[in-house]
């Protein structure tokens, strides 16, 4: 036993091996079949992708618990607390559960070395079996082939939109990077595809495995409506279908692929159209275009780091900027791994004015290196700070018609959660 606090225990996991990414499955499928967790009878929704997965998990989960289900989700990374990342029913699991999982991983384990990641994993199949969950919804980490989430067998695979992020893992290309993902597909078993416009490597890919294949665009569809928007496959058609609010119409092919995962024929699990409603209705998404009242002023807390998902909020704050006199200001930091100056250059034009984010995080892009790239478009600069420093200024010049938002990254949104985490909001 490693400590009897998880905290202690997740401090313990970060030198277990090596190396923090170690991308095959020997090791994690060795455990796995010691411990008897892929040995299962429960469904197995997989989901891979570049964006969207944690908005096509939080629709499916919604989905399910309103179809009288007791779904496992596993989805990752947290922002306040590990237990997000496991939960049964839309309720993260306890810290007893979890350490009682870590505890039969480490015995199980004997000299294998695990990941991070392989542990999170292995925890969640552990929970999953002993809350009696089902189906199981796991949201892929990076890639798909060699994830951890893939050693076990997906009963149904969603691969959302495919876009050029982690490079350096999965290839300099969209097929390429479709091949990856498209390794969650399992022989015979069914497969959605939320990419309007997918890689032709996910249809042939398909085809070679003999799945029955769902295509949006193709053999699904979605479109906004004036109350709503609307579902329609071949055989069924949903209208006036709740949209979340934390979901752009950009984003709707997400939730319109879970919709095609639990109605089609072929779907290991299936909900009623009541279900549906309901479940979208309810659905939520912490960190992805939230809301959060800070001392009265309106904030909104996003984790896109990507050009997709930054295109999103874009899509958002070009709306939200639409009343005369709104003013606009964004809390901002990248990691290095991320491109800086054009994701800069998609925010330019519906950000009036800057805070640069300093992170205690030496993977972060510098603040002088973002102050330089901001300079270049001659951007409005608000001062350089923390998220306590970003709060107090950002308050300090808004009327309350404006809109202040954080964002660039995960590890943004939890410098902020953390300043009131007490006091978070939907945005209803």
């Amino acid at each position: 036993m490693r400590g009897e606090r998880l905290e202690q225990w997740l401090d313990h996991l970060e030198g277990v091996h090596p190396q923090p990414i170690d991308m095959e499955l020997s090791r994690i499928t060795e455990v796995a079949d010691r411990l008897g967790l892929r040995a299962t009878d429960a469904s197995i929704i997989t989901v891979a992708g570049t964006n969207g997965k944690g908005s096509t998990v939080a629709c499916l989960e919604a989905m399910l618990i309103a179809g009288g289900y007791q779904p496992g989700a596993y989805t990752s990374p947290h922002l306040l607390r590990f237990n997000e990342r496991i939960r049964v029913a839309g309720a993260d699991v306890s810290d007893a559960l979890i350490l009682a999982a870590f505890n039969a991983i480490e015995t199980a384990r004997a000299t294998i070395t695990l990941t991070y990641f392989e542990f999170a994993t292995l925890a969640a199949a552990w929970c999953f079996r002993e809350q009696g969950a089902n189906p199981w919804v796991l949201e892929v980490g990076l890639g798909g082939r060699l994830d951890a989430t893939n050693c076990f067998n997906a009963s149904l695979a969603i691969v959302t939109p495919i876009d050029l992020d982690h490079m350096e893992w999965l290839g300099d290309n969209r097929e390429a990077i479709a091949g990856e993902k498209m390794g969650i597909a399992r022989p015979g078993q069914p497969l959605v595809c939320s990419d309007p416009n997918p890689p032709d490597r996910i249809a042939s890919r398909a085809a070679e495995l003999g799945s029955h294949y769902w295509q949006l665009g193709r053999d699904y569809y979605a479109s906004t409506q004036a109350n709503g928007w609307s579902w329609a496959s071949d055989d069924r058609a949903y209208t006036d279908l709740p949209q979340p609010s934390w979901l752009g119409d950009a984003a709707l092919g997400n939730a319109a692929g879970a919709v095609m995962a639990l109605s089609g024929a072929y779907a290991p699990v299936q909900v009623s159209e009541s279900a549906i409603r309901t479940g979208l209705a309810q659905a939520s998404l912490m960190g992805r275009q939230q809301w959060v009242d800070f001392d009265g002023q309106r904030w909104m807390l996003d984790v896109g780091h990507n050009p997709a998902a930054i295109g999103l909020l874009v899509e958002r704050l070009s709306q939200l900027r639409a009343p005369p006199g709104t003013v606009i200001r964004l809390a901002f930091a990248l990691m290095q791994r991320k491109p800086l100056a054009p994701l800069i250059e998609q925010l330019v034009d519906v950000v009036d004015e800057w805070f640069v984010l300093t992170l205690d995080d030496p993977d972060a892009h510098s603040p002088e290196s973002v102050e330089a790239a901001l300079g270049a478009h001659n951007a409005v600069l608000l001062g350089r700070g923390d998220a306590t420093a970003a709060r107090t200024a950002m308050n300090a010049a808004s009327a309350p018609r404006d809109v202040n938002v954080a964002a660039g990254s995960f590890r943004v949104v939890e410098a902020f959660l953390q300043l009131a985490p007490s006091r978070l909001q939907r945005d209803d």
